[in-house]
């Protein structure tokens, strides 16, 4: 017996030991783990990201000196004066003005030795603030729709003056930037030349219209279209492409669902629409915020496919839309879509509404020279037909009415007028001097 207890002691005690040991190695040991190297999982992407100066851009720009009115027809002038902008950096923004009337702004802008840059929706200051900088960081939640440029005082102050204007809100800012008489001679006045002449169309009691004097020279193209899958924008679109299911409606119609979103495609008309319900907001959100968000969403996916830029924003709706311009000039259809339009809800996309086609090579064979009227005879068409009231129109826009040939694969970019009326777009036809059909679509 006294063996056996002499035994248990020295077996407890090397238990004893061992656990120390091990307690010990425990709180020492140090793993020797390899490093792994993080993943980078790639954006599907269908196109190139752009930059905010490629999406945002005026239409149009009018130039005022010596009582005459030159203007752009395409956007070769309009890239090369934003390539020039991008390099200014603006003052603190200045309040000048509230609730001006359309004929203080045609007064305006008729001001020699200015020139005005036309948006077609409101851009928020703090966006266009990652464009043309300013100074002022705390920037105000303001909009505007038309920039003028004045340099009537450039000699003298070596600055030359940004005027903000805003057609929705009636309010004007400004802000200015030095630079030197000799550089905005040779800099950007050099930019503008060639300019076309173009005549004010006042109206009573509202803003004037401004309009090419005279005939205007456009190429009609046609193109081969190419087009981007619908499942691609599948597996961008829904969380878990892999539980989507597809329905074949008709030859002309597709669906997909994972049960809670939808995605509609018109394979007839190339489009798509996609809407997650669970999403939808009310909330009010500022200008600037909505068309963040709207860009970043279209862009992180490359999805300006092609010259896009900002034409709509409502705030109110949580719209942002945006048109497709093809040669410098907006492009228009009746047969298809030729507008990204988003819909934001809460904290992400609520509706996505765009065209899948591309316009991949045009046909050298197809491609010819077309004669329009002037714009004064544009104008004194609206007048005479009486279809279209003239206080109606916003604005008189030369553009391209893209159509679907018999071959399926072939899209037609033909120049027309177009009477912007309320958002909507009319088309003056080419026929319109030739009376026989009413001129209007």
């Amino acid at each position: 017996m006294k063996y056996i207890e002499h035994i248990k002691s020295i077996i407890l005690l090397f238990l004893v030991l061992l656990s120390i040991v091990l307690t010990f190695s425990i709180w020492t040991y140090t793993p020797n783990l390899q490093v792994i190297e993080e993943t980078q999982v790639d954006q599907l992407v269908v196109g190139k990201q752009k930059k905010f100066q490629e999406i945002i851009k005026p239409y149009r720009i009018l130039v005022r000196e010596q009582d005459e009115w030159k203007g752009t027809i395409g956007s070769g002038a309009i890239n090369d004066l934003m390539e020039i902008m991008v390099n200014w950096k603006g003052s603190a923004l200045t309040y000048v003005q509230s609730n001006f009337s359309n004929d203080k702004m045609n007064d305006f802008l008729r001001a020699n030795n200015r020139m005005t840059l036309f948006f077609s929706g409101e851009v928020p200051i703090r966006v266009f603030h990652s464009i043309v900088p300013l100074t002022q960081d705390d920037l105000p939640e303001i909009s505007f729709n038309r920039l003028v440029i004045d340099w009537s005082k450039v000699t003298t102050n070596n600055a030359v003056t940004l005027y903000f204007l805003s057609e929705s809100h009636r309010n004007i800012y400004s802000t200015e930037v030095k630079m030197s008489e000799d550089y905005f001679q040779s800099t950007v006045l050099q930019a503008l030349e060639g300019l076309a002449f173009y005549k004010e169309i006042e109206r009573p009691n509202a803003l004037s219209l401004y309009v090419p004097a005279e005939e205007v020279k456009l190429v009609q193209y046609t193109y081969y279209i190419d087009e981007i899958h619908p499942d691609t924008f599948r597996d961008i679109l829904f969380y878990d492409s892999t539980i989507v299911r597809k329905n074949v409606e008709n030859q002309d119609s597709l669906k997909y669902t994972d049960g809670m979103t939808l995605m509609t495609v018109d394979v007839k008309y190339r489009y798509l629409n996609y809407v997650n319900p669970s999403t939808e907001s009310i909330v009010e959100l500022p200008p600037s915020r909505l068309l963040l968000d709207s860009f970043e969403f279209v862009n992180e996916h490359g999805g300006f496919t092609g010259d896009y830029r900002l034409i709509s924003v409502n705030e109110q709706k949580h719209i942002i839309e945006y048109q497709l311009y093809k040669q410098g000039l907006p492009v228009v259809s009746t047969d298809t879509t030729t507008r990204i339009t988003t819909t934001w809800g809460e904290n992400q996309i609520f509706r996505y509404k765009r065209p899948y086609f591309l316009l991949d090579l045009d046909i050298n064979s197809e491609k010819f020279e077309r004669k329009l009227s002037s714009g004064l005879e544009v104008i004194e068409f609206i007048e005479k037909r009486k279809q279209l009231e003239l206080n109606e129109v916003d604005d008189i826009i030369l553009g391209y009415y893209l159509k679907q040939n018999d071959n399926n694969l072939l899209f037609t970019l033909e120049p027309s007028w177009f009477a912007v009326s309320q958002g909507s777009w009319i088309r003056i036809t080419p026929d319109v001097l030739g009376g026989g059909n009413s001129g209007l679509e």
